[in-house]
């Protein structure tokens, strides 16, 4: 398993969230580990708008990478309690937690 953890802010909105991307891999010819999380984060941000009846997301999101881990190079293992740590938490694309609940 692999970890990217990152901090994000959106718009001109001065408040800093947290966010972890957890996935089996990552291909050594990417463009950036912020743009390989953004992709996720702006698409489950505007799941979580969809199902709260908000307009899609048109604000830029700023991505600031604080680590990235994999069982390659260490132990990655954390339990599931974690998730409620994070503002924005994906695991492997198809489940995402926004706030600590799953959307």
């Amino acid at each position: 398993m692999t970890f990217i953890t990152f901090i994000y802010k959106v718009g001109k909105n001065n408040k800093t969230y947290y966010g972890k991307y957890c996935f089996h891999s990552i291909s050594d010819d990417h463009e950036g580990l912020d743009n390989e999380v953004k992709y996720v984060l702006k698409e489950g941000l505007n799941k979580y708008r969809r199902k709260h009846n908000l307009q899609k997301l048109k604000s830029k999101i700023m991505i600031g990478i604080l680590s990235f881990s994999s069982n390659n190079i260490i132990p990655t293992y954390s339990t599931v309690n974690e998730i409620k740590c994070f503002d924005f938490y994906c695991i492997n694309d198809n489940k995402i937690y926004i706030n600590g609940k799953m959307i």
